[in-house]
Parts: C-alpha cells; sequence; structure tokens
C-alpha cells in the first residue's frame, strides 16, 4: 500500500461512524511487522485511527504471523465460515485483486459476509508493474471495472490516484539502479526476470496510479 493509498482510505474511513466500520476485515492483511516496519504509514494512517475510534479489525491473510487474527483461503468453505463468525460490518480489500485469478468471485465472496449497508474499501494498481505475491494476473482496472464486479450495489466514492514512481523507491535505495545495471547485459540469463528488470524502468518516467 503506498502513503497516498493509506491517505485516501483514512479520508474515506474517517466519513464514516465508528459503529458502521466495526468489526472491520482487512483482507490480505499480512503481519503487524510488514504493517508497522515495513509499510509503517499503514498502521499510522489506517490502522492506528480506526482503533483510537474503537473500530475493531480483524486482520486475515493466508499465511500465518504475528498480527494475523485469521489464516486462511477465502475462497475455502471453512476459512470462509470462520470469518463469517466475526461479523463484519466493513472490509478493507487493498492490492488483492490483481492477486487472485477472479476477482469477480472475490467479490462475491465479500458481498456475502456482509450485512446490508455493509461497506467495502477498495483499492488496486491501475498503473503499475508486475509484482508477484505470489502471482499477479496483471489486472488492472478502472474505477468502473471494479464497480461492475460490486453491482448493483452503490458506489459511496471512486478515484484514481497517483502513488508516486519508481524515482521514489530508488531515492529511498539508490544501490538498486545496479541490480539494472548489472542484469542488462545478460537477457540469456532468466529471461522473463530481464525482461520485468528493463521494464521497471519505465516507471522512472511514469507514475504510478491506483484504482480507489
Amino acid at each position: 500500500m503506498h502513503e497516498s493509498e493509506a491517505l485516501w482510505l483514512q479520508r474515506s474511513f474517517e466519513k464514516m461512524p465508528a459503529e458502521a466500520l466495526s468489526p472491520l476485515l482487512n483482507i490480505g492483511s499480512s503481519t503487524t511487522f510488514f504493517r508497522t516496519q515495513v509499510q509503517p504509514h499503514v498502521d499510522a494512517l489506517v490502522f492506528r485511527p480506526l482503533e483510537l475510534r474503537g473500530v475493531r479489525p480483524v486482520h486475515f491473510d493466508l499465511k500465518m504471523g504475528e498480527g494475523v487474527d485469521v489464516s486462511g483461503d477465502i475462497f475455502n468453505d471453512e476459512d470462509f465460515q470462520k470469518l463469517k463468525s466475526f461479523a463484519p460490518r466493513a472490509i478493507l480489500c487493498s492490492n488483492v485483486l490483481e492477486h487472485v485469478q477472479q476477482p469477480d468471485q472475490l467479490a462475491r465472496r465479500c458481498l456475502e459476509l456482509l450485512p446490508p449497508g455493509g461497506l467495502i474499501f477498495i483499492t488496486v494498481p491501475y498503473s503499475y508493474p508486475y509484482h508477484a505475491d505470489p502471482i499477479d494476473t496483471m489486472y488492472r482496472p478502472a474505477p468502473e471495472e471494479v464497480a461492475r464486479l460490486f453491482a448493483p450495489h452503490q458506489i459511496l466514492a471512486q478515484e484514481i490516484i497517483d502513488a508516486g514512481s519508481y524515482r521514489d523507491i530508488l531515492k529511498k535505495q539508490p544501490w538498486k539502479i545496479f541490480r539494472h545495471i548489472l542484469r542488462f547485459p545478460f537477457p540469456f540469463v532468466k529471461f522473463e526476470k530481464w525482461q520485468r528488470s528493463m521494464k521497471k524502468l519505465y516507471w522512472l518516467t511514469h507514475n504510478y496510479k491506483v484504482t480507489c
């Protein structure tokens, strides 16, 4: 999650009363370490303000780890029933749709978890490089495409936001540019990885964009 996404979510959550958000199911949550250390803006801008308002998050991920409340697969019926037992009133689905083979089925599952009037907050890359976790289907939908997944439910807000570029990453980790320089002369060694490495350079001059 980029910082601009976290800010968009923060503003969106602030518009809703706490009782409409709690419990909040966070799909694809990752661990406490990830939310507080790898991407500290996730905790600082999204979850800490919610918890201060009394909103109870339920962190759900495929992998087990500290800070994951429920581990499992939302498409597995047994795991799905576990999630249902929390009776979520809202769902956060951030950067997950591009990592599943059938985003329409994920949308259906989310809707089945919520009561009437429930809320779903979604972010998904719109213009962004390949990133496997563990797969990336390169699903890069515009807001209206995401809206169709959840039809006929009402869309309260939709936006494509700027999320910086690869330049921002290199400013913090300039050593990464040497990966591209070292790989450039060797396309015949792991060609797919070489392709992805070269394609990343496109994002030095083009900004990432996210559908929210």
